[in-house]
């Protein structure tokens, strides 16, 4: 009998043991990404995403969405039914009835969340698994390949449509849109493996046009292997948006990462909206890059983007004008804390290291391509 209490015991406080663990293995693991990246990522995580994957991607509707709607309300819910319990003062045994439970919901998120998503920030960097030459650069060299990117989108645009302003519109619905996401990523695992197993379907968020307010483009939720887009936001960015948050749902963890990873598959795809969308981002990307180093280059480089991508920049900057504010800057921050909590120690700015991603992959390419006439304007 004693047994058996004392197994209960234990059983019933194993949490104790449980919840920090796999936070410890994530920092553990962190100093063997060979390791993660060759026996986790490539074997191990296939395995248990891809079932998660196929389930969340057969409801039309985004499931983050929901369960973020319904958490407030399950909340307060649970403080009435706690604040009754006080009032009629059977709190602690009320505690005690809730409490255990909640503890060990939140011991298999964490796990959960680890084994899809923690353990792959501390993989093989893209630079070493890619064999992509990542080195300091000169401002000529950065200017060199912002020169190839911009005449990239250029060519890119002239295969878009317009809306009467002559800013980009997508050429197709967004759910259609969405859909065409994938065929990047097919096309893109051909000349580089570890793309493949991109299946998951990006989910719009109905709610799109108030998310804008934190200023968040898309959202990985890790828990369901799900991509979430916010589709309000300006069409010209939506699809290298998507490619991003599919990244993700294949490993690719570290936001420079996905982003990079997203524009191999935008710029493969057959969908010229997806491959403008790809070329455009990094051109800001560069050109951002280009003023903060070297103010006379970026003016140079600047005169060669044609109107008709300034017009969609313009455009994309007047919509996101209208949102900033506290909201925003409240989200830049829980972002940076997150990111950091997953020892991506420059958080936010992590964002900006796409562009050593971008510089190396185009020294190694170093593609020509004979340009149409140019843009009218």
């Amino acid at each position: 009998m004693k047994l058996q209490m004392l197994a209960k015991t234990i059983l019933r406080n194993l949490w104790i043991l449980l919840l920090p663990l796999p936070f410890g293995l994530q920092r553990l693991l962190a100093s063997h990404p060979d390791w993660v990246e060759q026996v986790y990522v490539r074997r191990f995580f296939p395995l248990i995403s891809a079932p998660l994957r196929t389930l969340s991607s057969i409801p039309p509707f985004s499931i983050t969405e929901i369960v973020t709607i319904l958490a407030p309300g399950l909340l307060l819910i649970l403080l009435y039914f706690l604040f009754q319990a006080i009032r009629h003062k059977r709190w602690l045994a009320w505690l005690k009835k809730v409490a255990l439970p909640s503890i060990w919901i939140l011991t298999v998120i964490a796990w959960l969340f680890i084994l899809l998503h923690g353990l792959n920030y501390v993989r093989e960097p893209v630079a070493r698994s890619f064999s992509l030459p990542v080195r300091e650069r000169s401002a000529a060299e950065l200017a060199d390949a912002a020169r190839w990117v911009i005449d990239q989108a250029t060519i890119a645009r002239l295969a878009c449509e317009e809306d009467p302003t002559g800013v980009f519109q997508l050429q197709a619905p967004i759910k259609t849109t969405l859909r065409q996401a994938n065929a990047g990523y097919q096309i893109a695992a051909k000349t580089w493996p570890l793309l493949q197993g991109a299946t998951a379907r990006p989910k719009s968020v109905w709610l799109s046009h108030f998310w804008s307010y934190t200023g968040i483009t898309g959202v990985y939720m890790p828990l369901l292997v799900e991509a979430n887009v916010n589709t309000d936001q300006p069409e010209y960015l939506l699809p290298a948006t998507v490619d991003h948050e599919l990244a993700h749902t294949i490993g690719f963890a570290r936001e420079d990462e996905a982003g990079f990873v997203g524009f191999l598959a935008g710029i493969s795809s057959p969908y010229p909206d997806y491959r403008y969308s790809s070329y455009a981002d990094a051109t800001v990307r560069l050109l951002n890059s280009l003023m903060a180093t070297d103010a006379d280059a970026y003016a140079a480089v600047a005169k060669a983007v044609p109107a008709p991508i300034w017009r969609d920049i313009a455009a994309a900057n007047d919509y996101w004008l209208q949102f900033a504010g506290p909201v925003q800057e409240t989200s830049n921050q829980i972002n940076n804390a997150y990111l950091q909590a997953n020892l991506q120690t420059d958080g936010v700015h992590s964002y900006g290291r796409m562009v050593d991603l971008l510089l190396a992959w185009y020294e190694q390419n170093n593609q020509q391509q004979t340009l149409p006439e140019a843009l009218p304007s």
